[in-house]
């Protein structure tokens, strides 16, 4: 209502000003009155028009664009970031495994075998570790045709172990004792003769100590040292004896002398061997000096080994001096799967009682002892991890060997039940493969042969297969059973057997010798335990499934099928 009173009001007013104005101006206009003379002639010209000259062109210009010059100042952004704690996560302590102090295991079989095996030890330590082990295993059985094969094994084993700061302390005593029967023979080829038990009876005491202190340091650039000391006697029935006395003492330290970026190892190994042989045709002293420098190094996916080795060795007749030189290198093809490797090498020992009774109990009181050269040495092989579970390894070598030892029949022997040894230049060839699968520790699988290729002077390489195989197994149901299994496959063997031909009376027989081979044997075992608690056991071991009556010597046959049961209980 208001909105149009307003323009009602407004209209008017523009009316009323309009009517005004008119009124004014129409009565001047009625008033107004002027009027002009002109005099002059008349001239109808029109003046030319002024034109502009110009005309329009287009101006082309290029715009110059300057060249700027200019650079940025970098400037770090101070970002500051805000980690918020994270709660820390509460873990379950892992239950530690109850330690036993005690573990003994006992059993008997046929053939009148008994065994008996403890193990006392003491319990978690950071200071120290003790430990004492007692064996007796024995067999009093018959085989038909041949003398009495009684044997027996008994083994103490005392360890302690001191740990220091930076260095440890460990030391060993031990003594071993075998007992046995020379009954490789037949009682058949000597109607004449009454041959007694214990005229083929034969044992062997063995009882040392050893101690080593070595170096344990976290710093890596001290000087590592290890220090030994070994000491053992050896005595058969029949005057042969042995006395050994060996100081080691290895020296090594990290220098950064190739500037790899690892730092290498130069270090040296010192030793000296002394022996003391004896037997009824007397006594003998030698000695053997060992020198052997090396540096170690390792690039990337590569290490290598260099050094050499001074042996100076001397006995009663003679002191003499060879240099040998070792050097390996292993390459990574593969991070923590597959490694090859390489090297030569050389050395030499003395033959023992200790490691021919090692590989044959039947041999002579009189023994002639002597040193072994390895001259060279060469061998390549490689590690290979398949995968989390297999692990599988191959290797071959070459060595040239001088006074190589071969086990043959000893004519002194009138039963000819005992072995001597006889040297050779020989020269081998060897091949190694090792199959292992592992799955957790409740199954694990093993399995291992050899092949070597003798080269000798003699017909053949007496007593020595040219393969060998072996495979073990073990599964564990749930901690409750356990199942074993273990098989060994040796091939043919040839032996140098004597052959009574004349009997001169005074001057005693005479022999000659005749090539015989002794098959391979096959040596079959499974095992069962059952655990009837967490600290008691029952087993039961079969030996020889196959029940093969094979030879490992001429004129040594084996047990046939055997077994063995008993009890284990740790407390």
């Amino acid at each position: 209502m208001r909105t149009s009173i307003y323009k009602i009001t407004l209209l008017t007013l523009v009316s009323f000003i309009v009517l005004t104005s008119t009124t004014k101006v129409s009565a001047q206009a009625k008033t107004y009155n002027e009027e002009i003379t002109v005099v002059a002639p008349f001239d109808p010209i029109i003046p030319d028009a002024f034109k502009i000259s110009s005309n329009p062109a287009i101006e082309d210009t290029v715009a110059s664009i300057p060249v700027m010059q200019y650079s940025i100042m970098p400037r770090l952004a101070e970002v500051r970031p805000i980690i918020e704690p994270l709660p820390a996560v509460k873990l379950v302590a892992e239950p530690i495994n109850k330690l036993y102090r005690n573990y003994i295991r006992a059993g008997a079989g046929n053939y009148s075998s008994l065994y008996g095996e403890l193990f006392i030890s003491s319990l978690r330590s950071k200071q120290y570790l003790t430990s004492v082990h007692l064996k007796h295993q024995s067999a009093a059985g018959k085989i038909e045709g041949y003398g009495p094969p009684e044997n027996s094994r008994q083994e103490v084993d005392i360890n302690g172990t001191k740990y220091y700061d930076q260095h440890t302390l460990t030391g060993k005593a031990f003594y071993y004792r075998d007992g046995l029967h020379l009954y490789g023979y037949k009682p058949s080829d000597f109607p004449d003769s009454s041959i007694q038990k214990d005229d083929v009876k034969q044992h062997y005491n063995t009882v040392g100590a050893s101690v080593t202190f070595g170096s344990s340091y976290k710093d890596p650039d001290k000087l590592n040292h290890t220090l030994a000391l070994s000491y053992y006697h050896m005595a058969g029935k029949q005057e042969a004896k042995e006395n050994n006395v060996v100081f080691t003492t290895t020296l090594d330290k990290r220098y950064d002398l190739f500037k790899l970026g690892t730092d290498q190892i130069l270090g040296i190994t010192a030793s000296y061997n002394f022996l003391n042989q004896g037997n009824s045709l007397g006594y003998a002293n030698n000695g053997i000096l060992l020198l052997n420098p090396f540096i170690m190094a390792d690039y990337q996916e590569y290490s290598f080994m260099a050094g050499f080795k001074i042996n100076v060795f001397s006995d009663t007749v003679a002191t003499q001096g060879r240099i040998y030189p070792v050097a390996e290198a292993k390459l990574e093809l593969i991070p923590n799967a597959l490694k090859i490797y390489a090297g030569i090498g050389g050395g030499m020992e003395r033959t023992t009682l200790q490691n021919t009774t090692e590989q044959n109990l039947y041999i002579s009181p009189d023994m002639p002892w002597d040193f072994v050269y390895d001259r060279f040495n060469i061998y390549g092989g490689f590690q290979s991890n398949i995968s989390s579970s297999f692990n599988f390894n191959g290797s071959i070598s070459s060595s040239t060997y001088e006074n190589y030892p071969f086990f043959i029949t000893d004519t002194i022997s009138y039963l000819l039940n005992t072995y001597t040894l006889l040297y050779d230049k020989v020269s081998t060839v060897k091949l190694k493969g090792e199959l292992e699968f592992v799955k957790s520790a409740h199954i694990s699988l093993a399995l291992n042969g050899t092949y070597t290729h003798y080269k000798t002077n003699q017909e053949y390489a007496w007593y020595k297969p040219a393969y060998e195989f072996g495979f073990t197994g073990r599964y564990d149901m749930q901690n409750k059973i356990v199942l074993t299994t273990k098989a060994v496959f040796n091939g043919a063997v040839w032996a140098n057997v004597p052959v009574r031909t004349i009997d001169p009376g005074f001057g005693g027989p005479e022999y000659k010798f005749v090539v015989q081979k002794i098959y391979g044997w096959v040596d079959i075992s499974l095992g069962a335990e059952y655990r009837f608690t967490k600290s008691l056991s029952f087993w039961l071991n079969f030996n020889n499934l196959s029940n093969s009556k094979y030879y490992r010597w001429n004129n040594y046959r084996s047990y046939g099928i055997n077994l063995l049961g008993g009890v284990s209980y740790s407390f």
